[in-house]
């Protein structure tokens, strides 16, 4: 496998840090980011749309605050409010995940990888739509701007990434379902 030392490393580093820091901070904790993250995706498409709406688009607004027709900085927005969700849900949410562990502590190591491959790319392909300027909410067209179409281009793992987005969003939720009957009950 030829590695292009630009996005496609970029990518294998982000995702090995994601998944570093998952084992860091546990298999519960990591299912509280991946939450956290789907709560992100829904609060950054929302605001993100309520502000170019409001004051981006065509609208009376936008011409008496004078911000610029611009797609880099609906990008910006967006990214912007995904992370800061996600820090924040994941940090300050009143809210824990207390899964059963598995039986074996392969298994344990098997779900807590999974979990943070998933959260790498989930979190991941969400960045790389934004940046495209296409949403995970609403269908759209990808509109790529210059910048992410050469990246696109170049990357096949960003290729993969924006092409295989609704996998990596559906992933998560699939396997918290499945994973969710593994391992003793808990008591609450």
């Amino acid at each position: 496998m030829e590695i292009n030392l630009s996005w496609d490393l970029f990518v294998i580093v982000f995702f090995a840090v994601i998944i570093a820091y998952s084992f860091i901070i546990g298999r519960n904790q990591t299912l509280k980011v991946i939450i956290a993250s789907y709560i992100a995706i829904l609060t950054a498409d929302g605001i993100g749309n309520l502000i170019k709406h409001y004051f981006i688009g065509e609208n009376a607004v936008a011409t008496t605050v004078n911000l610029a027709n611009d797609q880099s900085s609906m990008v910006i927005i967006k990214i912007f409010i995904f992370i800061l969700t996600i820090v924040l849900v994941s940090t300050r949410g009143r809210f824990t995940m207390n899964m059963a562990k598995p039986n074996s502590s392969l298994m344990n190591v098997i779900l807590s990888l999974t979990y943070g491959i998933l959260s790498a790319g989930l979190i991941t392909s969400t960045i790389l739509i934004y940046t495209s300027g296409s949403s995970l909410v609403q269908e759209t067209n990808l509109i790529m701007s210059e910048a992410i179409l050469a990246m696109y281009r170049e990357s096949m793992m960003v290729q993969t990434m924006i092409n295989n987005y609704n996998i990596w969003f559906s992933l998560p939720a699939i396997t918290f379902v499945i994973s969710s009957f593994l391992g003793d009950e808990v008591d609450a």
